[in-house]
């Protein structure tokens, strides 16, 4: 069984993903496959540089914040760069869906609807949480509003994606709440209950 894992930038995803995991999961993360891509690979390391200059380069890899700075503002370079990084981590990902043999396989996917990725995945899962909890948590990251308002600007409202979901999950509480509604989805996907289609616009949890 594979579940996609979508959402609103800093709503609670990689926690709610590594939950699962922690249930017996197997999970990847797009945001860690990049981060792996432009650490690690260097033919990747060596297309961003070319396209985005020395700059970028850091002590090892790239420099992601240098890169954020380089893209931050400007469409067409962001579009750049997604082109280059998207197709390497949907192979990286369907590798790793193949190589699985666990009863089920979680991929945390920011954007799933708008790559048009959701129809590759037994379920599709949105986490949603209140506008001012994610601002917060943003910042935590060191984002300010702005930048969170530029990246929301390229996906589609976290009501958009519930509505696209076969199921949601309302991060509005504490860990536990969130870790018992991680168990409802776990328990949900493995044994069969709520299949694809069935819950679209109502299966909330939360």
């Amino acid at each position: 069984m594979t579940v996609a894992v979508t959402g609103p930038l800093a709503c609670g995803k990689s926690t709610f993903v590594r939950m699962l995991g922690e249930m017996g999961a197997d999970t990847v993360s797009a945001d860690g496959i990049v981060h792996d891509l432009l650490a690690r690979d260097p033919e990747t390391v060596s297309k961003v540089v070319e396209r985005f200059g020395e700059d970028v380069r850091g002590e090892t890899g790239i420099d992601r914040r240098a890169l954020a700075r380089a893209v931050f503002g400007d469409e067409r370079a962001l579009q750049d760069l997604e082109d280059l990084l998207h197709p390497l981590v949907r192979e990286e990902t369907d590798r790793r869906v193949a190589a699985s043999e666990a009863q089920l396989f979680v991929a945390e996917i920011p954007l799933l609807f708008e790559g048009g990725r959701s129809g590759q995945f037994d379920h599709a899962v949105a986490v949603t949480a209140p506008e001012e909890r994610r601002l917060a948590w943003a910042a935590e990251r060191g984002m300010g509003e702005g930048q969170v308002r530029a990246i929301e600007a390229r996906q589609l409202p976290q009501e958009e994606k519930a509505r696209r979901a076969d199921l949601v999950v309302q991060n509005d509480g504490d860990l536990d709440t969130l870790t018992g509604r991680a168990r409802e989805i776990f328990e949900t996907v493995t044994v069969g209950v709520g299949g694809p289609g069935e819950d679209k616009g109502g299966g909330e949890t939360g």
